[in-house]
């Protein structure tokens, strides 16, 4: 809870809080002070616009008469435009009626008469005992006349802030210190250099021309700090932070850096502008501080916000609508927590409604643009994965046409050779042309693949290529001999159609074929780890220094660099134990 109040405390800051010690018995209210104060924008005070005659009326002792006396005196020195009398009959606009008959014991209340621009009569009832002192009755007497000189029009205090022993902060007139700050509230406000600056006549209310620049100056910091972020946007300081909120703060803390330029532009005009006496520069380090800290909880509570709203979501309006009114609205809702928190913050005064105005400016055009490359960034992300699906399927198409033409040129090259042979046995072997033109017809069943698949089980896989074995026996007799070993576990892994048989096909043309003897043909499938490991093993004599040129081989190559690109392999090894093997990832 301390570090909230505390976190509290230093945003105050940046809302110009004056301290009641600025203020002492030496020092003069200035322009700027009262600029500050709630009730010189628009809603200023009314006053007398005319002579103020007072009347004492009821019972008032010899010591009333000399304090109104001395009170008298102390206003015409104050207020410059007018004077002040105190009459002994007739009429008067300031009337007071001290231990009158007609009222109440303890008594004591102020009846005012006021228009739109001044005040026309006050009626000031007073009960001051004889058994009261000097000291006391004449606490009360200042403390009733001076608040009778000023009507604030929204009924709240004309300070903003609350000063002990002040005429116009205290509820009891026997805490009264007759400070300084009363009588230089009395002499600015009825004074003409105020009204030549406020620009304030009967006709109403009229900016000065430095209010009306103040604005200007407003407008002209806004935009410095924008063109500050268009050329941050141009560097590439601004990305997609995909709720990273390291990336989303540092985004943020660079939005607040333009907003202190703002805010710093701004500053140092008011302070120079409005300050006759010179300005303060500790004033702007507490706003430059205040503002960093509201800007970071904003970007935390904004982050927050969009992370549990938007995360997971393609709602398009959605992801539009959130950011701008969590970046237009949250910072001003956190100011006005604040001032709602400590009531003695200056919400009226001149520079808090230009800067409140100004920030709503900001951050509602910062929120639009945040929108808007919100929504081109979506759209581009769009039309971006839309191109990359329409690429990859031309892709896939184009692989599966390539596949395809590989599938379609071993097709014919084993038919050639199988038709060669049904062709030698014709004229010397009838039932064996008979079985090797059924087991043909069994292995092209096979192969034509009808469904256009480009895998198949090892179990379909090996059963074609036992198939094709027996046709191969059926014309090497008893010279041909073969094994195939796979583990019954591994029968339903996927791998490419006829993948093996131009293997076979090889240690057959170039191995057996080469021989005299028997010949051994021996498929081994294992599995290591995440790879199927397929062997084939021939007695032939040793491979050339080059076997993978041949066209089978080859073929085999390009077909499984198509569909596992640089996860599957192809080798062989001469000696005792020659093969040739393919490596590839399990796929189910």
């Amino acid at each position: 809870m301390k570090p909230i109040i505390l976190l509290l405390l230093l945003l105050i800051c940046c809302f110009r809080i004056t301290n009641a010690e600025e203020y002492n018995a030496t020092k003069n209210l200035d322009i700027r002070k009262l600029m500050e104060s709630r009730f010189l924008e628009r809603d200023t005070p009314l006053k007398y616009d005319s002579n103020i005659l007072i009347l004492l009326k009821g019972n008032p002792t010899k010591e009333d008469s000399l304090i109104f006396k001395e009170l008298v005196d102390t206003l015409n020195v104050l207020i410059d435009k007018w004077d002040v009398y105190l009459i002994p009959k007739g009429t008067s606009n300031l009337v007071v009626e001290i231990n009158s008959s007609s009222i109440e014991s303890s008594c004591r209340f102020i009846e005012q008469f006021y228009s739109q621009v001044e005040i026309s009569k006050t009626t000031v009832v007073l009960d001051l005992p004889e058994t009261l002192d000097y000291a006391s009755r004449k606490k009360a007497i200042y403390y009733h006349i001076l608040r009778s000189l000023v009507v604030s029009k929204s009924a709240t205090p004309l300070l903003p802030f609350a000063v002990p022993g002040s005429v116009f902060t205290e509820s009891d007139p026997a805490r009264i210190k007759f400070l300084r700050i009363d009588f230089d509230l009395i002499r600015v406000i009825y004074s003409n250099q105020l009204q030549e600056f406020l620009g304030i006549n009967k006709k109403g209310y009229s900016p000065s021309p430095k209010i009306q620049l103040l604005v200007f100056v407003n407008l002209i910091a806004i935009l410095i700090s924008l063109v500050f972020l268009i050329l941050l946007f141009q560097k590439g300081k601004f990305s997609a932070h995909n709720f990273s909120f390291l990336r989303f703060l540092s985004q943020g803390l660079l939005v607040l850096s333009a907003f202190m330029i703002y805010i710093l532009v701004y500053d140092l005009y008011f302070y120079i502008a409005f300050s006759p006496s010179g300005y303060d520069f500790k004033l702007i380090i507490y706003s430059i501080l205040g503002v960093c800290i509201m800007g970071i909880v904003s970007v935390v509570v904004i982050f927050l916000i969009e992370y549990f709203t938007l995360k997971g979501k393609e709602n398009l309006p959605l992801q539009i609508i959130v950011p701008i009114l969590s970046t237009s609205f949250i910072p001003l809702i956190l100011l006005l927590l604040v001032q709602l928190m400590f009531p003695t913050i200056s919400q009226d005064s001149l520079f808090i409604s230009v800067s409140i105005r100004g920030s709503i400016t900001y951050f509602t055009l910062f929120g639009i643009a945040r929108a808007f490359y919100i929504f081109t960034s979506k759209k581009s992300e769009s039309i971006i994965r839309k191109k990359d699906l329409e690429l990859a399927r031309m892709n896939e198409l184009q692989k599966q046409t390539e596949l395809q033409s590989l599938r379609a040129k071993i097709n014919p090259h084993f038919l050639y050779n199988a038709l060669n042979s049904i062709a030698s046995l014709a004229t010397t072997d009838a039932p064996k042309t008979e079985q090797m033109a059924l087991a043909l017809s069994d292995f092209f069943k096979y192969a034509i693949n009808r469904e256009q698949k480009q895998l198949n089980t090892l179990s379909e896989e090996l059963n074609a290529i036992r198939t094709y074995l027996e046709i191969e026996k059926v014309r090497f007799g008893d010279r041909l001999s073969f094994e195939i070993d796979c583990p019954e576990d591994l029968m339903n892994i996927h791998i490419p159609q006829l993948l093996i048989q131009p293997l076979v096909e090889n240690a057959i043309k170039h191995g057996l074929s080469q021989i005299t003897e028997s010949g051994l043909i021996r498929i081994l499938v294992n599995r290591v780890e995440n790879q199927i490991k397929i062997r084939v093993y021939d007695n032939g004599p040793a491979f050339p220094e080059g076997p993978l040129t041949g066209f089978g081989i080859q073929n085999t190559q390009e077909r499984i660099a198509l569909l596992y690109g640089a996860k599957a392999t192809i080798n062989w090894q001469n000696g005792a134990e020659k093969y040739i093997e393919i490596k590839l990832p399990v796929l189910i």
